[in-house]
Protein backbone atom coordinates (compact mmCIF):
# COMPACT_ATOMS: atom_id res chain seq x y z
CA UNK A 1 0.00 0.00 0.00
CA UNK A 2 1.25 3.46 -0.96
CA UNK A 3 0.04 5.97 1.63
CA UNK A 4 -0.21 9.73 1.17
CA UNK A 5 -0.09 11.77 4.40
CA UNK A 6 -1.07 15.43 4.57
CA UNK A 7 0.20 17.58 7.41
CA UNK A 8 3.20 15.28 7.25
CA UNK A 9 5.51 17.54 9.26
CA UNK A 10 3.07 17.95 12.15
CA UNK A 11 2.71 16.00 15.37
CA UNK A 12 0.32 13.32 14.11
CA UNK A 13 1.76 13.17 10.61
CA UNK A 14 5.30 12.61 11.81
CA UNK A 15 4.20 9.91 14.26
CA UNK A 16 2.30 8.04 11.56
CA UNK A 17 5.17 8.30 9.06
CA UNK A 18 7.57 6.88 11.63
CA UNK A 19 5.24 3.92 12.05
CA UNK A 20 4.78 3.44 8.31
CA UNK A 21 8.54 3.43 7.72
CA UNK A 22 8.74 0.15 9.67
CA UNK A 23 5.50 -1.41 8.34
CA UNK A 24 6.15 -4.22 5.86
CA UNK A 25 2.72 -3.71 4.26
CA UNK A 26 3.53 -0.08 3.35
CA UNK A 27 5.43 0.14 0.07
CA UNK A 28 5.82 3.91 -0.04
CA UNK A 29 4.87 7.18 1.66
CA UNK A 30 4.17 10.56 0.10
CA UNK A 31 4.21 13.33 2.68
CA UNK A 32 2.67 16.72 1.84
CA UNK A 33 3.24 19.77 4.00
CA UNK A 34 3.82 23.50 3.45
CA UNK A 35 7.04 23.11 5.47
CA UNK A 36 10.02 21.54 3.69
CA UNK A 37 10.83 18.00 4.82
CA UNK A 38 13.66 15.66 3.99
CA UNK A 39 12.84 12.60 1.91
CA UNK A 40 14.18 9.49 3.63
CA UNK A 41 13.50 5.79 3.63
CA UNK A 42 10.08 5.21 2.10
CA UNK A 43 9.14 8.88 2.39
CA UNK A 44 8.95 11.18 -0.61
CA UNK A 45 8.47 14.66 0.82
CA UNK A 46 6.55 17.27 -1.17
CA UNK A 47 5.98 20.93 -0.35
CA UNK A 48 2.44 21.90 -1.31
CA UNK A 49 -0.46 24.17 -0.39
CA UNK A 50 -3.71 22.24 -0.12
CA UNK A 51 -5.62 25.52 0.03
CA UNK A 52 -4.74 26.00 -3.64
CA UNK A 53 -6.64 23.52 -5.83
CA UNK A 54 -4.36 24.34 -8.78
CA UNK A 55 -1.06 23.67 -6.97
CA UNK A 56 0.43 20.95 -9.17
CA UNK A 57 3.05 20.12 -6.56
CA UNK A 58 0.40 18.15 -4.68
CA UNK A 59 -2.41 17.63 -7.20
CA UNK A 60 -0.14 15.58 -9.44
CA UNK A 61 0.54 12.92 -6.82
CA UNK A 62 -2.85 12.37 -5.16
CA UNK A 63 -4.02 9.89 -7.78
CA UNK A 64 -0.98 7.67 -7.18
CA UNK A 65 -1.96 6.80 -3.61
CA UNK A 66 -3.76 3.65 -2.51
CA UNK A 67 -4.72 5.44 0.71
CA UNK A 68 -4.76 9.00 2.02
CA UNK A 69 -4.52 10.13 5.63
CA UNK A 70 -5.59 13.75 5.95
CA UNK A 71 -4.19 15.52 9.02
CA UNK A 72 -3.57 18.96 7.51
CA UNK A 73 -5.35 21.98 8.99
CA UNK A 74 -4.66 25.69 8.74
CA UNK A 75 -4.43 25.96 12.51
CA UNK A 76 -4.77 22.60 14.31
CA UNK A 77 -5.64 24.12 17.68
CA UNK A 78 -9.07 24.11 19.32
CA UNK A 79 -9.16 27.91 19.60
CA UNK A 80 -8.47 28.56 15.90
CA UNK A 81 -10.51 31.28 14.20
CA UNK A 82 -13.36 30.96 11.71
CA UNK A 83 -11.18 32.24 8.82
CA UNK A 84 -8.62 29.57 9.69
CA UNK A 85 -11.33 26.92 9.93
CA UNK A 86 -12.66 27.96 6.51
CA UNK A 87 -9.21 27.38 5.01
CA UNK A 88 -9.10 23.95 6.65
CA UNK A 89 -12.44 23.12 5.03
CA UNK A 90 -11.04 24.25 1.68
CA UNK A 91 -8.11 21.88 2.11
CA UNK A 92 -10.38 18.91 2.76
CA UNK A 93 -12.70 19.66 -0.16
CA UNK A 94 -9.80 20.30 -2.54
CA UNK A 95 -8.21 17.00 -1.58
CA UNK A 96 -11.45 15.03 -1.92
CA UNK A 97 -12.06 16.55 -5.33
CA UNK A 98 -8.67 15.29 -6.53
CA UNK A 99 -9.11 11.67 -5.48
CA UNK A 100 -9.29 9.66 -8.70
CA UNK A 101 -11.53 6.82 -9.84
CA UNK A 102 -9.22 4.06 -8.64
CA UNK A 103 -9.92 2.39 -5.28
CA UNK A 104 -8.81 4.58 -2.38
CA UNK A 105 -9.06 4.42 1.42
CA UNK A 106 -9.43 7.94 2.86
CA UNK A 107 -8.76 8.43 6.56
CA UNK A 108 -9.89 11.81 7.85
CA UNK A 109 -8.43 13.12 11.10
CA UNK A 110 -11.52 14.54 12.71
CA UNK A 111 -11.42 15.65 16.32
CA UNK A 112 -12.88 15.10 19.76
CA UNK A 113 -13.81 18.79 19.59
CA UNK A 114 -16.75 17.88 17.34
CA UNK A 115 -18.33 16.63 20.58
CA UNK A 116 -16.61 19.08 22.91
CA UNK A 117 -19.83 20.55 24.27
CA UNK A 118 -20.47 17.33 26.16
CA UNK A 119 -17.70 18.21 28.59
CA UNK A 120 -20.12 20.61 30.29
CA UNK A 121 -23.43 19.13 29.09
CA UNK A 122 -22.88 15.49 30.00
CA UNK A 123 -24.82 12.59 28.55
CA UNK A 124 -27.34 10.69 30.68
CA UNK A 125 -25.79 8.10 32.98
CA UNK A 126 -24.67 5.01 31.11
CA UNK A 127 -24.64 6.58 27.65
CA UNK A 128 -21.48 6.95 25.59
CA UNK A 129 -20.54 9.18 22.67
CA UNK A 130 -21.13 7.40 19.36
CA UNK A 131 -21.67 8.29 15.70
CA UNK A 132 -25.38 8.62 16.49
CA UNK A 133 -24.91 11.17 19.27
CA UNK A 134 -25.90 14.66 18.02
CA UNK A 135 -22.73 16.70 17.43
CA UNK A 136 -21.92 19.57 19.77
CA UNK A 137 -18.78 21.35 18.53
CA UNK A 138 -16.79 23.52 20.89
CA UNK A 139 -15.05 22.81 24.18
CA UNK A 140 -15.35 25.33 27.00
CA UNK A 141 -11.89 26.23 28.27
CA UNK A 142 -10.04 28.87 30.26
CA UNK A 143 -7.53 30.88 28.21
CA UNK A 144 -5.74 32.50 31.13
CA UNK A 145 -8.10 35.45 31.30
CA UNK A 146 -11.62 34.20 30.71
CA UNK A 147 -13.72 31.20 29.77
CA UNK A 148 -14.17 30.72 26.02
CA UNK A 149 -16.02 28.14 23.92
CA UNK A 150 -14.45 28.24 20.45
CA UNK A 151 -16.51 26.35 17.87
CA UNK A 152 -14.70 26.96 14.58
CA UNK A 153 -12.19 24.12 14.84
CA UNK A 154 -14.75 21.50 15.86
CA UNK A 155 -17.19 22.84 13.28
CA UNK A 156 -14.64 22.49 10.47
CA UNK A 157 -13.97 18.89 11.46
CA UNK A 158 -17.70 18.10 11.48
CA UNK A 159 -18.00 19.49 7.94
CA UNK A 160 -15.01 17.38 6.91
CA UNK A 161 -16.69 14.24 8.23
CA UNK A 162 -19.81 14.99 6.20
CA UNK A 163 -17.77 15.66 3.07
CA UNK A 164 -16.04 12.27 3.38
CA UNK A 165 -19.42 10.59 3.83
CA UNK A 166 -20.80 12.32 0.72
CA UNK A 167 -17.75 11.39 -1.36
CA UNK A 168 -18.05 7.75 -0.35
CA UNK A 169 -21.75 7.63 -1.21
CA UNK A 170 -21.10 9.07 -4.67
CA UNK A 171 -18.11 6.85 -5.50
CA UNK A 172 -19.91 3.60 -6.38
CA UNK A 173 -17.74 1.69 -3.92
CA UNK A 174 -14.33 2.82 -5.17
CA UNK A 175 -13.79 5.21 -2.26
CA UNK A 176 -14.02 4.10 1.36
CA UNK A 177 -13.64 6.51 4.24
CA UNK A 178 -12.83 6.37 7.95
CA UNK A 179 -13.55 9.46 10.02
CA UNK A 180 -11.65 9.28 13.30
CA UNK A 181 -12.55 11.64 16.13
CA UNK A 182 -9.02 11.67 17.43
CA UNK A 183 -8.55 12.22 21.13
CA UNK A 184 -5.62 13.96 22.76
CA UNK A 185 -2.27 12.91 21.30
CA UNK A 186 0.38 15.13 22.85
CA UNK A 187 3.71 15.78 21.19
CA UNK A 188 6.67 13.57 21.99
CA UNK A 189 6.25 10.82 24.58
CA UNK A 190 2.58 11.71 25.12
CA UNK A 191 2.47 10.62 28.75
CA UNK A 192 -0.83 10.63 30.73
CA UNK A 193 0.66 12.70 33.54
CA UNK A 194 1.30 15.67 31.23
CA UNK A 195 -2.37 16.14 30.29
CA UNK A 196 -3.67 19.46 31.61
CA UNK A 197 -6.97 21.27 31.96
CA UNK A 198 -6.64 23.66 29.00
CA UNK A 199 -7.56 21.04 26.42
CA UNK A 200 -4.75 21.95 24.05
CA UNK A 201 -5.86 25.56 23.83
CA UNK A 202 -3.59 28.57 24.12
CA UNK A 203 -3.11 30.16 27.53
CA UNK A 204 -3.00 33.93 27.01
CA UNK A 205 -2.78 35.13 30.60
CA UNK A 206 -1.72 34.39 34.17
CA UNK A 207 -5.14 33.46 35.54
CA UNK A 208 -6.31 29.98 36.53
CA UNK A 209 -9.72 28.29 36.24
CA UNK A 210 -11.64 27.47 39.38
CA UNK A 211 -11.15 24.10 41.09
CA UNK A 212 -14.49 22.65 40.00
CA UNK A 213 -13.74 23.54 36.38
CA UNK A 214 -10.30 21.92 36.58
CA UNK A 215 -11.73 18.69 37.99
CA UNK A 216 -14.40 18.45 35.29
CA UNK A 217 -11.93 19.33 32.54
CA UNK A 218 -9.35 16.83 33.70
CA UNK A 219 -11.89 14.03 33.78
CA UNK A 220 -12.94 14.89 30.23
CA UNK A 221 -9.48 15.37 28.74
CA UNK A 222 -7.94 12.33 30.42
CA UNK A 223 -10.84 10.23 29.15
CA UNK A 224 -9.97 11.11 25.55
CA UNK A 225 -6.21 10.47 25.79
CA UNK A 226 -4.84 8.44 22.87
CA UNK A 227 -1.43 6.91 23.49
CA UNK A 228 1.25 6.77 20.81
CA UNK A 229 0.96 2.99 20.65
CA UNK A 230 -2.83 3.00 20.31
CA UNK A 231 -2.64 5.86 17.79
CA UNK A 232 -0.36 3.82 15.52
CA UNK A 233 -2.57 0.73 15.89
CA UNK A 234 -5.76 2.70 15.17
CA UNK A 235 -4.37 4.34 12.04
CA UNK A 236 -3.05 1.04 10.77
CA UNK A 237 -6.45 -0.58 11.22
CA UNK A 238 -8.16 2.41 9.58
CA UNK A 239 -5.91 1.98 6.55
CA UNK A 240 -6.09 -1.80 6.26
CA UNK A 241 -9.43 -3.03 7.61
CA UNK A 242 -11.79 -4.41 4.94
CA UNK A 243 -15.05 -2.52 4.46
CA UNK A 244 -17.18 -5.62 3.80
CA UNK A 245 -19.11 -5.43 7.08
CA UNK A 246 -19.47 -1.65 7.26
CA UNK A 247 -23.00 -0.22 7.27
CA UNK A 248 -21.89 2.45 4.77
CA UNK A 249 -18.86 3.09 2.59
CA UNK A 250 -17.62 5.61 5.14
CA UNK A 251 -17.72 5.15 8.89
CA UNK A 252 -17.06 7.22 12.00
CA UNK A 253 -15.11 5.95 15.00
CA UNK A 254 -13.80 7.29 18.30
CA UNK A 255 -10.02 7.61 18.57
CA UNK A 256 -9.20 7.19 22.25
CA UNK A 257 -7.25 4.66 24.28
CA UNK A 258 -8.79 2.07 26.58
CA UNK A 259 -9.32 4.67 29.29
CA UNK A 260 -11.31 3.73 32.38
CA UNK A 261 -14.42 5.88 32.71
CA UNK A 262 -14.14 7.45 29.25
CA UNK A 263 -17.24 8.99 27.69
CA UNK A 264 -16.26 7.66 24.25
CA UNK A 265 -17.57 4.40 22.84
CA UNK A 266 -15.08 1.97 21.31
CA UNK A 267 -17.80 -0.14 19.69
CA UNK A 268 -17.55 1.13 16.11
CA UNK A 269 -13.75 1.01 16.10
CA UNK A 270 -13.80 -2.51 17.50
CA UNK A 271 -16.58 -3.83 15.23
CA UNK A 272 -15.57 -2.22 11.93
CA UNK A 273 -11.78 -1.85 12.24
CA UNK A 274 -10.82 -4.44 14.86
CA UNK A 275 -9.31 -1.59 16.86
CA UNK A 276 -8.16 -3.03 20.18
CA UNK A 277 -6.66 -0.28 22.33
CA UNK A 278 -4.32 -1.35 25.11
CA UNK A 279 -3.31 1.69 27.14
CA UNK A 280 -5.34 3.24 29.98
CA UNK A 281 -4.74 6.78 31.17
CA UNK A 282 -5.36 5.68 34.77
CA UNK A 283 -2.70 2.94 34.79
Amino acid sequence: MHVLVTGAAGNLGSKLISHLQDADWCSGITGIDPKPMESAGKLRAIVGDLRDPTDKRWTAVVGEADAIVHFAAQNPWPDSSWPEAAQSIDMTLNLLNRVGDRPCRFVFASSNHVMGGYKDVPLPAGELLTADTPPMPGTRMFDGRQYITPQAYGGSKLIGERAVMAKATASNGQFTGVNIRIGWVQRGENRPETINANGGGTNHGPGQPDAEEVERAMTWFRGMWLSNRDFAHLLQRALRAPADNWPKRAILVSGVSNNSGTAWSHAAGRDYLDYQPIDDVTK
